[in-house]
């Protein structure tokens, strides 16, 4: 299977994830956006309109799909090794009010009380396929993580929010650490270890 038939075939199943996702809630939905997941260190497109985001009254639902990478090719967070198959998590970093964002959102706003920040665990895959796919779901007012010295603040405007879908590592799997080890958090916010998408 050529790599143009793998995407083809992962969009669709994108695709499925988010109707899916956005047959959870009877609230209504705006339509999906998509935007591009960038390559480690945020430079060139790894999956063209590989992310997927649905805004719905009570919620957010998310599905990334990119080409999986290759053990051993890719930089990994520290404490974590190649190995196979491998283990990836999926977060949502959720900037509640943009508009006091220093534009674009990043690091430094985390931490200004009226952007409202807050980061979720939304998915997390073991994966030895070709294709990583990985979609979940969160609710206004589901309990949110931040960075330390960082006061964590729940999804509250699902309409309005910037919110960055970020894919990361952990290494090569080790069956004691599951299912505990796709709650985990790996990588610093300088670590270029992430796949990004943007929803702005």
């Amino acid at each position: 299977m050529n790599r143009k038939e793998i995407m083809r075939r992962s969009v669709f199943a994108l695709i499925c994830a988010v109707m899916l996702l956005a047959g959870q809630s009877s609230s209504s939905a705006d339509p999906p956006e998509t935007a591009d997941v960038m390559d480690q260190g945020g430079v060139t497109v790894l999956a063209s309109d590989g992310a997927r985001l649905v805004r719905q009254t009570d919620g957010v639902g998310a599905a990334v799909a990119m080409p999986a990478p290759t053990s051993g090719t890719y930089v990994y967070p520290d404490g974590t090794e190649p190995g196979h198959p491998e283990v990836f998590t999926l977060w949502m970093f959720v900037f509640n009010f943009p508009e006091h964002c220093s534009q674009p959102c990043d690091f430094d706003d985390t931490m200004d009380p009226d952007v409202q920040f807050g980061v979720y665990n939304v998915a997390g895959h073991v994966n030895a396929g070709s294709v990583l796919n990985l979609s979940g779901r969160i609710g206004i007012g589901e309990p949110a993580g931040a960075p330390p010295n960082v006061v964590p603040h729940p999804l509250v405007n699902p309409a309005g929010a910037e919110i960055h879908l970020a894919v990361t590592s952990h290494g090569g799997l080790d069956s004691a650490t599951l299912p505990g080890e796709f709650k985990v958090p790996t990588g610093s916010p300088f670590c270029g270890c992430w796949w990004v998408a943007i929803f702005d």
